[in-house]
C-alpha cells in the first residue's frame, strides 16, 4: 500500500500576549560580525525579513503561529529557532557553510533525467497544482538511488526555489530529507512503498488580489489537514461535513479525545480506551491505552485515514499541529505534496 507522509518542520512554540514583533541581530559565529543578507522567516508562512548591514531584523506577527524561526544564507548553514515568542535570543550566531564536494551515488540504470522526474512528481505532485510548478534552479538539486534499499534520494545546498504557477506563490524549500522507497529496483509509481520529505518554506504571494487564484487556494485549503485540525480545535467538524470513523463505524469523536486550553494553543488528547488482551492461557485481560486513536475521515467524499503514534497534539488558530512527524495521513490529506502546499497562516 503507498503511503506518503509530508513534513513541514513544526515544532510548538508559546507566545506571551502582548509579543507581536520578533527583533534580533544576527552576526557571524567566527568572527562575531554582523550578517547583512540573512533570510529570516516563520517556517511555512510569507512572514519574512532580510537583516540590515547591522545584522538586524525585524519581524511583525499578528498573532501566535505553531511554527518555528529560520535563518537562511547561502554562505551559512541554515539555523533555526524553536519556541521563538519566549526562546529568541537577542543575538543569534551563524556558522559559516564549508564548501565540499557532495558524494552522489550514480547507478547507470537511470539516468538524471529519470531520477529528477521522480523526484519532481514525488516532491510537488501530481495535481493540477503540482504539475504547474516549475523549478528554477533544478541543476543545485542532488539526486542518487541506493540499490541495496531501492530507494531514491535527493538533497541540495541551496533553497529550491519553485514557482507555482496554479496557486500564484514563489516558494523557497530548504530540503532536510527526501527520500521514496520502492519494492524493486524501479521509479515506477506503483512500485512506490513510501515517499517521504522534510522541508522548510518560506512563501511569496505573487497574486494577493487575484481572485481566480483565491479560488484555486481556497479548494487546495479544503483537502489540506489543517482545515480539518482547525475544525477539530474548534469543535465544529460536525457543523462544517466532517464524518469521524473508527474500524469502518461512524463516531462521536468528543467520546475519543478531549480538548484543552493551554496559554495560547489547544491541547488534543486521547480518552484511554480499553483494550482486552488474550494470554497464551486465553486468559483475558484489560488494559488501557493513552495513545491517540486512528480514524478515518470522510470529507465531501474524500476519505483520509489518519494514524497517531502520539499521546497529545498542540494545535494553534490556523490548525498547525506541533509533532507532524508523528501523524501518518493516508488518502485524500496523504495525496498532498509540495505543490499543494499553502502558507499556514493561510485564511480561506
Amino acid at each position: 500500500m503507498k503511503k506518503a507522509l509530508i513534513i513541514t518542520i513544526v515544532v510548538l512554540s508559546c507566545i506571551q500576549i502582548n509579543a507581536q514583533t520578533l527583533t534580533g541581530l544576527v552576526y557571524d559565529k567566527d568572527t562575531k560580525q554582523p550578517i547583512s543578507g540573512v533570510y529570516v522567516y516563520l517556517n511555512g508562512t510569507s512572514i519574512m525579513d532580510v537583516t540590515e548591514n547591522s545584522g538586524k531584523f525585524s519581524l511583525p506577527v499578528k498573532q501566535m503561529i505553531n511554527t518555528n524561526l529560520v535563518f537562511s544564507h547561502l554562505a551559512y548553514h541554515t539555523f533555526i529557532i524553536e519556541n521563538p515568542f519566549m526562546n529568541l535570543p537577542d543575538t543569534i550566531y551563524m556558522e559559516e557553510r564549508s564548501i565540499t564536494l557532495s558524494e552522489v551515488i550514480v547507478r547507470p540504470q537511470f539516468t538524471r533525467q529519470q531520477r529528477l522526474r521522480a523526484f519532481r512528481e514525488q516532491f510537488l505532485g501530481m495535481t493540477r497544482a503540482g504539475r504547474s510548478c516549475k523549478i528554477l534552479n533544478e541543476d543545485d538539486i542532488q539526486t542518487w538511488f541506493h540499490v541495496p534499499t531501492q530507494t531514491l534520494f535527493a538533497s541540495s545546498d541551496k533553497p529550491i526555489e519553485v514557482i507555482n504557477e496554479y496557486l500564484g506563490y514563489k516558494v523557497l524549500f530548504e530540503l532536510v530529507d527526501f527520500k521514496v522507497e520502492y519494492s524493486n529496483i524501479s521509479l515506477a509509481r506503483d512500485k512506490i512503498q513510501q515517499s517521504y520529505f522534510a522541508v522548510t518554506t518560506l512563501f511569496v504571494d505573487l497574486k494577493p488580489d487575484d481572485r481566480r487564484t483565491k479560488r484555486r487556494r481556497d479548494g487546495v485549503y479544503e483537502r489540506s489537514s489543517a482545515l480539518f485540525f482547525r475544525n477539530f480545535s474548534n469543535n465544529t467538524l460536525n457543523e462544517s461535513g466532517f464524518k469521524i470513523y473508527k474500524n469502518s463505524l461512524p463516531i462521536n469523536y468528543h467520546n475519543y479525545f478531549t480538548i484543552e486550553d493551554t496559554l495560547s494553543l489547544k491541547m488534543i488528547r486521547p480518552i484511554p480506551e480499553r483494550v482486552e488482551i488474550r494470554t497464551n492461557t486465553s486468559e483475558r485481560i484489560e488494559t488501557y491505552t493513552s495513545q491517540l486513536s486512528p480514524i478515518s475521515v470522510l470529507f465531501r467524499r474524500r476519505q483520509t485515514d489518519i494514524r497517531f503514534y502520539t499521546d497529545y497534539l498542540l494545535l494553534d488558530q490556523y490548525g498547525n499541529i506541533d509533532q507532524i512527524d508523528k501523524v501518518v495521513f493516508r488518502g485524500a490529506m496523504g495525496q498532498n505534496r509540495a505543490g499543494d502546499m499553502l502558507p499556514i497562516e493561510y485564511e480561506p
